[in-house]
């Protein structure tokens, strides 16, 4: 049985940075492409209109510190598991890494129900809170209701995609615990899920393999809400069977895509998630794309970066803390599901030290020792005009990743200016987070395992 953080959620494709919501667009065959809005928008359904800037970034940081958490928790975790996959020779569980970075609107069942589900780039269950459920959140427009449905069906325990083999009788079922406590659990089930085409018409998938959760307690992105939550419950899109992606193979081609607006692009900038044939990306004489390989074998995105650098300058810091090692512990994880980017503890040490040190002799600036923000590094300072701040460089396998001022910094209230990396355990593992990843186009190929990326005017998408 896996463990993870549901938020995770918010903050979770929280682009936030980007949470972000979808509409299916069948683009040809092998193919389609989801419309994204991005979460931290002002007009997003998913944040309360009257929260201010930096009440957003406590909801935002608090959402991606629980998915950091739940990462460090992972590597026991995975070590129990996989002394049960050796006993009973069953495939690895997926976990939960890249995943609430959108809504996607969809119908489930006949009648249809409309869902809006968060998009789960590292789960592989899609799961919706059913009616009649024992634990329950609030959801503005309602539970699933599966006994009416005539497409409705449980999935037998014997099924291939029974994996792990958690059964009520002769049925299949999931449990899914989160490190901060949160969990789900109910019935495997299948049924036809239908996406609205662009222009109008839809695309139906029948026998869908999905959970219907009963029982559901705690889960972060409905409680800042309540009953204005809107969201159903998550839709997997990770790399294992059971996930969306494998289901739908044959249009998905288990290849996909996104480029993820800048913070700092208006509200309603919008860009697509593309899947097979539609997942494209593409350099110029300006631009080299830059690929690395997935670390295969894993249930995460992970890859292995060499180092990291301050203004062309490499750190001081040993590549072994970002190292994936045995029991899944450690290593760097590509996580467009938390909103920012989380450093095991040396590494954010030796970032954070030059970054200060810089602006020190650069301008005066002193950090705050108590920003009343949830960011380590913060400075107050007047907003005036522009001056040159440190750029980080994060070196991987065959590639690097060029992080400008605007993917590190941000003013988060009045004249208050953080830097929007955060540290996490010793133990915990490295990720890199959504507002490090605007303006680029990542893909990743799991026929391949690699991931490519190429800067990108995501808002031009």
């Amino acid at each position: 049985m896996g463990t993870r953080n549901l938020f995770d959620v918010p903050i979770v494709f929280c682009f936030l940075l980007t949470l972000l919501i979808f509409k299916l667009t069948c683009l040809g065959t092998n193919g389609f492409s989801i419309k994204l809005i991005p979460r931290y928008s002002i007009d997003s359904m998913l944040f309360p209109k009257n929260l201010s800037l930096l009440e957003n970034h406590f909801r935002i940081a608090k959402l991606s510190k629980a998915r950091a958490l739940h990462f460090k928790s992972m590597s026991f975790v995975d070590a129990i598991n996989s002394t049960k996959q050796r006993i009973q020779a069953l495939q690895p569980k997926i976990e939960y890494n890249l995943g609430k970075l959108y809504i996607a609107q969809m119908d489930i069942g006949t009648p249809p129900y409309s869902a809006l589900l968060l998009v789960d780039t590292g789960s592989d269950d899609t799961w919706v809170q059913g009616e009649g459920c024992e634990n329950c959140f609030s959801i503005r427009d309602g539970n699933f209701n599966y006994h009416v449905s005539g497409t409705y069906h449980r999935l037998p325990c014997d099924d291939p995609l029974c994996v792990p083999k958690l059964c009520e009788g002769n049925f299949c079922r999931y449990e899914n615990k989160y490190f901060d406590g949160s969990y789900t659990k109910g019935p495997i089930s299948t049924e036809t899920f239908k996406f609205t085409k662009d222009g109008g018409g839809s695309i139906s998938y029948s026998n869908v393999v999905f959970g219907v959760g009963l029982d559901n307690k705690n889960i972060l992105f409905a409680q800042p809400v309540q009953s204005q939550n809107i969201i159903a419950g998550l839709f997997g899109l990770g790399p294992g069977k059971r996930s969306i992606l494998k289901q739908l193979e044959a249009d998905t081609d288990l290849r996909f895509s996104y480029c993820l607006p800048s913070w700092y692009d208006e509200p309603g900038t919008y860009t697509y998630l593309r899947f097979g044939k539609d997942a494209k990306i593409s350099g110029n004489d300006q631009v080299t794309i830059e690929e690395t390989p997935l670390i295969p074998g894993q249930n995460k995105y992970y890859v292995q970066v060499l180092k990291i650098s301050v203004n062309g300058k490499p750190l001081p810091i040993d590549e072994r803390v970002f190292q994936l090692r045995r029991g899944s512990r450690g290593g760097f994880i590509i996580d467009s599901g938390a909103s920012i980017t989380f450093l095991v503890e040396n590494a954010y040490r030796a970032v954070k030290n030059v970054i200060v040190e810089y602006l020190l002799r650069a301008y005066n600036w002193a950090p705050m020792p108590q920003s009343n923000t949830p960011y380590d590094l913060c400075y107050n300072v007047v907003q005036t005009k522009y001056q040159p701040l440190p750029t980080l460089t994060i070196h991987f396998l065959g590639a690097k990743l060029e992080l400008d001022a605007d993917r590190i910094y941000r003013y988060v209230g009045e004249n208050i200016f953080c830097m929007l990396i955060k540290p996490t355990p010793a133990q915990g593992k490295n990720i890199l987070g959504a507002f490090q990843q605007t303006n680029y186009r990542f893909l990743f190929d799991l026929k391949t395992s690699y991931m490519y990326f190429v800067p990108e005017k995501c808002h031009n998408n």
